[in-house]
Protein backbone atom coordinates (compact mmCIF):
# COMPACT_ATOMS: atom_id res chain seq x y z
CA UNK A 1 0.00 0.00 0.00
CA UNK A 2 2.69 2.49 1.02
CA UNK A 3 4.71 1.88 -2.15
CA UNK A 4 1.66 2.19 -4.41
CA UNK A 5 0.28 5.35 -2.80
CA UNK A 6 3.63 7.18 -2.78
CA UNK A 7 4.12 6.33 -6.47
CA UNK A 8 0.93 8.11 -7.56
CA UNK A 9 2.08 11.35 -9.18
CA UNK A 10 -1.34 12.89 -9.76
CA UNK A 11 -4.33 11.84 -7.69
CA UNK A 12 -7.51 13.21 -6.11
CA UNK A 13 -8.74 11.75 -2.81
CA UNK A 14 -12.25 12.53 -1.63
CA UNK A 15 -14.13 11.27 1.36
CA UNK A 16 -15.68 11.82 4.74
CA UNK A 17 -13.73 12.21 7.97
CA UNK A 18 -15.42 11.90 11.35
CA UNK A 19 -14.15 12.48 14.87
CA UNK A 20 -15.90 11.92 18.20
CA UNK A 21 -16.44 14.66 20.76
CA UNK A 22 -17.80 14.38 24.29
CA UNK A 23 -20.64 16.67 25.35
CA UNK A 24 -22.24 16.97 28.77
CA UNK A 25 -23.58 14.00 30.76
CA UNK A 26 -21.33 11.56 28.87
CA UNK A 27 -22.94 12.12 25.46
CA UNK A 28 -20.55 11.18 22.64
CA UNK A 29 -21.25 12.70 19.21
CA UNK A 30 -19.53 12.45 15.84
CA UNK A 31 -18.48 15.47 13.79
CA UNK A 32 -18.37 14.59 10.06
CA UNK A 33 -16.28 16.64 7.64
CA UNK A 34 -15.95 16.47 3.86
CA UNK A 35 -12.35 16.07 2.70
CA UNK A 36 -10.69 16.65 -0.67
CA UNK A 37 -6.97 16.13 -1.24
CA UNK A 38 -5.19 16.85 -4.52
CA UNK A 39 -1.60 15.71 -5.06
CA UNK A 40 0.64 16.72 -7.95
CA UNK A 41 4.11 15.35 -7.24
CA UNK A 42 6.75 16.36 -6.60
CA UNK A 43 5.84 19.83 -5.34
CA UNK A 44 2.11 20.49 -4.95
CA UNK A 45 -0.66 19.36 -2.62
CA UNK A 46 -3.94 20.84 -1.39
CA UNK A 47 -6.08 19.65 1.52
CA UNK A 48 -9.58 21.05 1.90
CA UNK A 49 -12.13 20.20 4.60
CA UNK A 50 -15.70 21.44 5.03
CA UNK A 51 -18.01 20.75 7.96
CA UNK A 52 -21.15 22.32 6.48
CA UNK A 53 -20.39 25.75 7.93
CA UNK A 54 -16.68 26.45 7.81
CA UNK A 55 -13.93 25.42 5.40
CA UNK A 56 -10.25 24.95 6.07
CA UNK A 57 -7.76 24.89 3.22
CA UNK A 58 -4.05 24.02 3.10
CA UNK A 59 -1.97 24.62 -0.01
CA UNK A 60 1.64 23.71 -0.73
CA UNK A 61 3.05 24.66 -4.11
CA UNK A 62 6.77 24.71 -4.87
CA UNK A 63 7.78 25.63 -1.33
CA UNK A 64 4.98 28.08 -0.56
CA UNK A 65 2.68 26.97 2.27
CA UNK A 66 -0.70 28.63 2.78
CA UNK A 67 -3.36 27.91 5.40
CA UNK A 68 -6.80 29.53 5.18
CA UNK A 69 -9.78 29.29 7.54
CA UNK A 70 -13.18 30.70 6.55
CA UNK A 71 -14.42 30.86 10.15
CA UNK A 72 -12.41 34.01 10.83
CA UNK A 73 -11.38 34.71 7.24
CA UNK A 74 -7.69 34.51 8.18
CA UNK A 75 -4.83 33.14 6.10
CA UNK A 76 -1.08 32.76 6.58
CA UNK A 77 1.90 32.06 4.31
CA UNK A 78 5.27 30.46 5.01
CA UNK A 79 8.27 29.30 3.00
CA UNK A 80 8.99 25.56 3.34
CA UNK A 81 11.01 22.99 1.36
CA UNK A 82 9.73 22.47 -2.19
CA UNK A 83 9.37 18.70 -1.94
CA UNK A 84 5.86 17.68 -0.79
CA UNK A 85 6.99 15.40 2.02
CA UNK A 86 9.62 17.77 3.37
CA UNK A 87 7.32 20.77 2.98
CA UNK A 88 4.42 19.18 4.80
CA UNK A 89 6.70 17.83 7.52
CA UNK A 90 7.85 21.41 8.08
CA UNK A 91 4.19 22.47 8.24
CA UNK A 92 3.56 19.87 10.93
CA UNK A 93 6.68 20.33 13.02
CA UNK A 94 7.50 24.04 12.63
CA UNK A 95 4.06 25.60 12.27
CA UNK A 96 1.85 23.04 14.02
CA UNK A 97 -0.51 22.74 11.04
CA UNK A 98 -3.25 20.12 11.46
CA UNK A 99 -3.34 18.19 8.17
CA UNK A 100 -5.80 15.24 8.16
CA UNK A 101 -4.34 11.85 7.19
CA UNK A 102 -1.07 13.39 6.02
CA UNK A 103 0.92 10.28 6.98
CA UNK A 104 -0.84 8.34 4.22
CA UNK A 105 0.87 10.34 1.51
CA UNK A 106 4.47 9.84 2.66
CA UNK A 107 6.74 7.18 1.09
CA UNK A 108 7.39 5.78 4.59
CA UNK A 109 3.69 5.48 5.46
CA UNK A 110 4.18 2.00 6.90
CA UNK A 111 6.84 3.24 9.30
CA UNK A 112 4.65 6.18 10.36
CA UNK A 113 1.75 3.87 11.15
CA UNK A 114 3.72 1.02 12.71
CA UNK A 115 5.70 3.04 15.24
CA UNK A 116 6.76 1.40 18.47
CA UNK A 117 5.75 -2.12 19.42
CA UNK A 118 2.39 -2.20 17.67
CA UNK A 119 0.82 -5.64 17.36
CA UNK A 120 -0.44 -6.27 13.82
CA UNK A 121 -3.34 -8.62 13.09
CA UNK A 122 -4.68 -9.62 9.69
CA UNK A 123 -8.41 -10.30 9.98
CA UNK A 124 -9.80 -10.99 6.50
CA UNK A 125 -9.57 -10.22 2.79
CA UNK A 126 -13.32 -10.09 2.32
CA UNK A 127 -14.38 -6.86 4.06
CA UNK A 128 -16.43 -4.66 1.74
CA UNK A 129 -15.91 -0.90 1.60
CA UNK A 130 -17.57 1.06 -1.20
CA UNK A 131 -18.30 -2.13 -3.13
CA UNK A 132 -14.65 -3.21 -3.08
CA UNK A 133 -13.12 -6.23 -1.35
CA UNK A 134 -10.56 -5.05 1.19
CA UNK A 135 -7.86 -6.49 3.40
CA UNK A 136 -8.84 -5.71 7.00
CA UNK A 137 -5.82 -5.07 9.21
CA UNK A 138 -5.67 -4.09 12.88
CA UNK A 139 -2.70 -2.50 14.65
CA UNK A 140 -2.81 -2.46 18.45
CA UNK A 141 -0.67 0.26 19.99
CA UNK A 142 -0.02 1.46 23.51
CA UNK A 143 -2.21 4.56 23.18
CA UNK A 144 -4.45 3.82 20.21
CA UNK A 145 -5.74 0.99 18.05
CA UNK A 146 -5.75 1.50 14.27
CA UNK A 147 -7.89 -0.38 11.77
CA UNK A 148 -7.27 -0.15 8.03
CA UNK A 149 -9.23 -1.52 5.08
CA UNK A 150 -6.98 -1.73 2.00
CA UNK A 151 -8.27 -2.52 -1.49
CA UNK A 152 -7.40 -5.90 -2.94
CA UNK A 153 -5.77 -6.19 -6.34
CA UNK A 154 -3.42 -3.95 -8.29
CA UNK A 155 -4.51 -0.69 -6.62
CA UNK A 156 -3.96 -1.25 -2.88
CA UNK A 157 -5.22 2.05 -1.48
CA UNK A 158 -6.66 2.60 2.02
CA UNK A 159 -10.43 2.77 1.69
CA UNK A 160 -11.19 3.22 5.36
CA UNK A 161 -9.21 4.06 8.48
CA UNK A 162 -10.39 4.05 12.08
CA UNK A 163 -8.38 5.12 15.12
CA UNK A 164 -9.63 4.44 18.65
CA UNK A 165 -8.01 6.29 21.55
CA UNK A 166 -7.88 3.60 24.21
CA UNK A 167 -7.38 5.58 27.38
CA UNK A 168 -9.41 8.74 26.77
CA UNK A 169 -12.83 8.84 28.37
CA UNK A 170 -15.33 7.02 26.19
CA UNK A 171 -12.60 5.80 23.79
CA UNK A 172 -13.26 8.46 21.12
CA UNK A 173 -12.76 7.41 17.51
CA UNK A 174 -11.46 9.07 14.37
CA UNK A 175 -12.52 7.52 11.08
CA UNK A 176 -12.22 8.25 7.38
CA UNK A 177 -13.75 6.67 4.28
CA UNK A 178 -11.78 7.56 1.15
CA UNK A 179 -12.09 7.34 -2.62
CA UNK A 180 -8.90 7.53 -4.73
CA UNK A 181 -8.87 8.67 -8.37
CA UNK A 182 -5.68 9.05 -10.45
CA UNK A 183 -5.89 11.96 -12.91
CA UNK A 184 -3.88 12.97 -15.98
CA UNK A 185 -3.51 16.63 -15.09
CA UNK A 186 -4.83 19.52 -13.00
CA UNK A 187 -6.26 22.81 -14.17
CA UNK A 188 -3.91 25.77 -14.13
CA UNK A 189 -4.01 27.45 -10.75
CA UNK A 190 -5.38 24.38 -8.95
CA UNK A 191 -2.83 24.89 -6.17
CA UNK A 192 -2.82 28.69 -6.13
CA UNK A 193 -4.41 30.57 -3.24
CA UNK A 194 -6.28 33.77 -4.00
CA UNK A 195 -7.48 35.54 -0.83
CA UNK A 196 -11.24 36.19 -0.89
CA UNK A 197 -12.51 39.69 -0.36
CA UNK A 198 -12.00 40.87 3.19
CA UNK A 199 -9.58 38.08 4.13
CA UNK A 200 -6.85 39.14 6.56
CA UNK A 201 -3.29 37.86 6.43
CA UNK A 202 -1.78 36.85 9.77
CA UNK A 203 1.54 35.28 10.79
CA UNK A 204 2.25 31.73 11.85
CA UNK A 205 3.42 31.54 15.43
CA UNK A 206 7.15 30.98 15.28
CA UNK A 207 7.46 32.04 11.63
CA UNK A 208 10.21 34.44 10.62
Amino acid sequence: MAAYVSAQDKVVITGEVSSDARLGAGLMVSNPTELTVKIDRPAAISIKSFDGINARKIYLDSGRLTVFNTERNFYAHADVPKDIEEGMMAALEEFDVDAPLLELFFPDTALEILQGDAEVMYLTDKSRIGGVNCHHIVMRGAEADVQMWISEGSQPVPRKIQVTMKWESGSPRFSAILDWKPVDSFDAGAFDFKPPEGAQEIQFIGSK
